[in-house]
């Protein structure tokens, strides 16, 4: 790949609009801070450094950490679009005709405003990655959550006591700091250091709610073998069961995918034809 290769591919990874921008460099910035602050501050406090747990906790964090950036990378580097298959120019049945990618596009695939482009198994634009979760790169946003949830529920059990010995036990004003530091330093019952340590107690615990929300939805989703756009309009025509709804989105080799991302597990098919089977006649087998 030469320079120019390069660059493009590098401006291809920014998201389009300011606001995901902003998201994108935000989601960052706190998986850093917050392994940095796990790692040298609240760590050593309760293991001495090399010994057996202090090594058993840097391999377990840097095991999910390397996962939440190898399976963000996947996501926002995967073509979900259809565009090395070649279209065809007539348009078949359950196909529709997209006026703004002037394609025809298969079922289940929907056109992007901010993408500008037709995604294959289009599920959801997703704000952080700035990218359309689809076909191809579904799997690296589930695994993506996964490992984000592991490491919240990870960040919040370790730190839980050095955060209350620094802000105070758990209550009303623990809670308080948390959601309004500046307000509670500006009141003297904090410090400079009290605000940070809320801080990160409190994008930790943020985080918590947010990826357990986003797992349980996305995975009630996926079990009915839908789409967010098929959940809304409360259609389950592509349901075979929920077994056969997980290999379409995780590969035939799902029991391996979560190791790592580029470890192969085959989708079914191309994105492009779906079997149909309506929910009365699909059944587990």
């Amino acid at each position: 790949m030469d320079d120019q290769g390069k660059k493009r591919f590098f401006e291809g990874l920014k998201p389009k609009k300011p606001s995901e921008f902003l998201a994108f460099v935000f989601m960052i910035a706190m998986l850093w801070a917050i392994a940095l602050f796990e790692l040298f501050i609240v760590l050593p406090i309760y293991h001495d450094p090399f010994s057996t747990w202090y090594c058993i906790h840097v391999v377990c964090g840097f095991f999910l950490w390397l996962n939440v950036f190898a399976n963000f990378f996947m996501l926002i580097t995967t073509d979900t679009t259809g565009k090395k298959l070649g279209m065809p120019s007539v348009l078949k049945p359950g196909w529709t005709y997209c006026p703004f990618c002037q394609l025809n596009a298969p079922p289940r695939a929907h056109h992007c405003q901010i993408c500008d482009e037709c995604v294959l198994k289009r599920d959801h634009h997703c704000v952080f990655a700035g990218r359309c979760v689809g076909f191809r790169n579904y799997r690296y946003y589930m695994f993506l959550a996964l490992y984000l949830w592991m490491g919240a529920v990870y960040a919040n059990v370790f730190h839980h006591d050095y955060v209350t010995d620094e802000i105070g036990g758990v209550g009303f004003w623990t809670l308080l700091t948390m959601v309004t530091p500046v307000v509670i330093w500006l009141l003297g019952y904090t410090s400079v250091y009290g605000i940070f340590v809320s801080f990160m107690a409190g994008i930790s615990v943020f985080a918590l709610l947010l990826f357990s929300a986003m797992l349980f939805f996305q995975t009630g989703i996926i079990f009915k073998g839908q789409t967010s756009y098929e959940r809304k309009k409360k259609k389950r025509e592509y349901d075979r069961g929920w077994r056969r709804n997980f290999i379409e989105v995780f590969g035939e080799r799902w029991y391996l995918a979560w190791i790592w991302p580029t470890v192969s597990s085959p989708l079914p098919g191309d994105g492009t034809n779906f079997k149909k089977t309506y929910p009365e006649e699909s059944k587990d087998m």
